[in-house]
């Protein structure tokens, strides 16, 4: 297991997160939304730069977050596009970077959109997640509010429907927590045998009752016994910093630094990649 962080939760600019994520001793990182836009369609300047500096600092892409079926079924035209598209040249990008690793999304529910496209959302995601296995790669289908995949328990009803090891979760607990669910110990419970790689955020309800993100460790997430939990878990390969919260650099860090401190207290050092 390695602590990761998507790139922009610190700056767009790739060598300058590189450059400040190696002084904090990270070197994984999930990659999203770069100085040209979101993965993959960037610039052929900013592909080659990352790619540079990748091999220069001996860096390694955890994942790439193309932000496919982010969308809802009744969008047939841009469903289009991600099914014939962008799912291929999401494959392209991450093999230039070195990865295997392609999150995705479980589609935005429409309203009153009638149980029944469930079979639809199975038959989509089933015929993706065939895609990856031809290719070489592998699915994360990471959970988000107000979608099928929202909870950690629909999101594994979903991973156990598709029963590919093609198509794994990128399990979100702030989102689970967003979506009305207490993520540990009842979500993970759900969802366990599914994760490989987990966003790293907080949640809570402020003061105007509203929900809302914030720095690790100042939520309602039970933390401490999520990560005691995953000490055995031999199938969660990363802890991805998601940060969310402004100014990023700085909250990026107390992250981090709440992350591994953490850890230190449960003793799991010896367990844990952080080079």
């Amino acid at each position: 297991m390695k602590i990761s962080i998507i790139s922009n939760e610190i700056t767009l600019d790739f060598l300058e997160a590189a450059r400040i994520g190696i002084e904090w001793g990270i070197r994984d990182y999930e990659i999203r939304y770069l100085k040209s836009g979101r993965v993959p369609y960037i610039s052929e300047d900013e592909i080659e730069r990352l790619i540079k500096i990748k091999n220069e600092f001996d860096l390694n892409i955890s994942a790439i977050s193309p932000g496919l079926f982010k969308i809802s079924l009744s969008d047939e035209v841009q469903l289009k596009l991600e099914i014939e598209e962008h799912i291929y040249e999401s494959f392209r990008l991450a093999e230039k970077f070195g990865t295997n690793n392609v999150i995705i999304f479980g589609f935005m529910k429409y309203e009153k959109e009638p149980q029944t496209n469930y079979v639809q959302v199975l038959h989509i995601l089933g015929r993706m997640t065939s895609l990856a296995e031809k290719y070489g790669f592998k699915l994360l289908l990471e959970n988000h509010p107000g979608f099928w995949a929202d909870t950690s328990a629909n999101t594994a009803k979903i991973l156990d429907d598709v029963n590919s090891k093609h198509l794994r979760a990128n399990w979100d607990l702030a989102n689970a927590a967003y979506a009305g669910e207490i993520p540990y110990p009842y979500g993970y419970l759900t969802i366990r045998h599914h994760i490989y790689s987990i966003h790293v955020k907080d949640f809570l309800t402020n003061k105007n009752g509203e929900p809302e993100f914030t720095v690790f460790g100042d939520g309602t997430i039970d933390w401490y016994g999520q990560l005691k939990a995953i000490i055995n878990n031999k199938e969660v390969k990363y802890l991805t910093i998601e940060t969310q919260v402004k100014p990023l650099i700085e909250n990026s860090n107390r992250n981090l630094f709440r992350v591994t401190n953490m850890l230190k207290d449960l003793e799991m050092d010896d367990k844990f990649v952080l080079k």
